[in-house]
């Protein structure tokens, strides 16, 4: 049997700068959530006193991946539609599309939940509240039952039930592009983001819903527009890698700014966005970003489901042993040594888990096939016995 990292995509176009995105998300979370990992049980008394606060400032910003796969999950799953709205493609099929995502997507969520909670019985925390975490995050509705809770089994899950309430109102919201004019089409949407961003800075929700990440899907739907009509907001210069470096590098420092009233805060995240919509200008339109489509930036981006769903489970068991151990008396060797065993055992399990379960479910036809198989096998046995 041949294995290979390369995502199975439903329209069989790949577009590399898609995973590199992806990359650049997951690795924010990934580095958030193991320095929070490690430096939250690391128990060891160290010589040196290193000062760290820098790049543990950085580090924290690494909840902005987050907002980054909404963006790309909003480009994607506004491609047919815009295709066939802007493009006079095909039009989209509801039920396979639905079908679609129930089949990729539901699979590898519910075999890592549920061996998750088997796993945790053992645990400190009584049954019935693990069995009531589960099967809400099962249903996608913990945020909403346990609004200031993050999931129990798997934390980083909270993220996955926004994605899956704007996967049941993207075609709904796809209307958008129906609107003829381009410029119409584009002012809309420009101002709903606005709109959307400004009701989070000045009202609190009770739970996090889509409401509160909306704007940033519809920021990916602005870019699959400007995408899919092959034109481009900004003249390309030779200055493009330096100018969407720039607006990357925004992305974070926005971030990192002390805001001290509502106002500053709706200013500040307005400029991130912005920076947000300008990098991935110029890494999908303006492709000046090359090293973003090398094949082990675009491998490790297109299994960032399997790392997504695995890595904090991982954390919790592996880090929280391994830092019993200590290698040095500085941190500034049992940290680096700590984060590369750490992440070694993330990327091994998560890619092992993406060659047998996600990329096969990849496959819009894995479920049919199987049952193929299956009813092959059971004839062949049926006729030796």
């Amino acid at each position: 049997m041949k294995y290979s990292f390369r995502r199975i995509t439903t329209s069989g176009n790949f577009i590399p700068e898609i995973d590199g995105l992806r990359f650049i998300a997951i690795t924010s979370v990934l580095l958030l959530h193991l320095y929070g990992g490690l430096i939250s049980n690391d128990g060891n008394i160290y010589v040196d006193n290193c000062n760290y606060s820098y790049l543990v400032t950085i580090i924290q910003q690494g909840h902005l991946g987050v907002p980054l796969f909404f963006v790309i999950s909003g480009f994607i799953l506004g491609m047919p539609f815009a295709k066939f709205h802007i493009l006079k493609e095909k039009s989209v099929s509801l039920k396979k599309y639905f079908l679609r995502r129930l089949t990729r997507l539901e699979p590898p969520y519910i075999l890592v939940m549920t061996f998750l909670f088997f796993a945790s019985i053992y645990g400190g925390k009584s049954v019935y509240i693990k069995i009531a975490s589960y099967f809400s995050s099962i249903l996608y509705t913990h945020n909403i039952i346990y609004p200031d809770v993050f999931p129990l089994l798997n934390g980083p899950a909270w993220s996955l039930e926004i994605e899956v309430q704007f996967y049941i109102l993207a075609p709904l919201i796809a209307y958008i592009f129906s609107i003829k004019s381009p410029s119409k089409r584009r002012i809309f949407l420009a101002t709903s983001i606005i709109f959307f961003l400004s009701i989070n800075c000045f009202n609190y929700l009770p739970f996090k819903s889509l409401i509160n990440y909306i704007q940033y899907f519809l920021v990916g739907f602005l870019l699959v527009d400007i995408y899919v009509s092959d034109t481009s907001l900004l003249p390309k210069t030779k200055f493009d890698f330096l100018l969407g470096f720039a607006f990357f590098l925004m992305i974070w420092i926005s971030g990192i700014v002390e805001m001290n009233s509502n106002s500053q805060k709706c200013f500040w995240n307005l400029i991130q966005m912005i920076s947000i919509f300008l990098f991935f200008n110029y890494v999908l339109i303006h492709k000046v970003f090359k090293f973003l489509s090398f094949n082990l930036i675009t491998n490790i981006g297109g299994m960032c489901y399997s790392i997504y769903l695995l890595h904090q489970p991982i954390l919790d068991i592996f880090g929280k042993h391994l830092v019993k151990f200590s290698f040095s008396k500085y941190s500034f060797i049992n940290i680096p040594i700590y984060s590369i065993l750490v992440l070694f055992v993330i990327m091994t399990i998560s890619s092992l888990f993406f060659l047998l379960i996600e990329r096969p479910c990849m496959d819009k036809d894995w479920y049919k096939k199987l049952f193929k198989e299956s009813l092959k096998f059971a004839q062949k046995e049926h006729f030796i016995k």
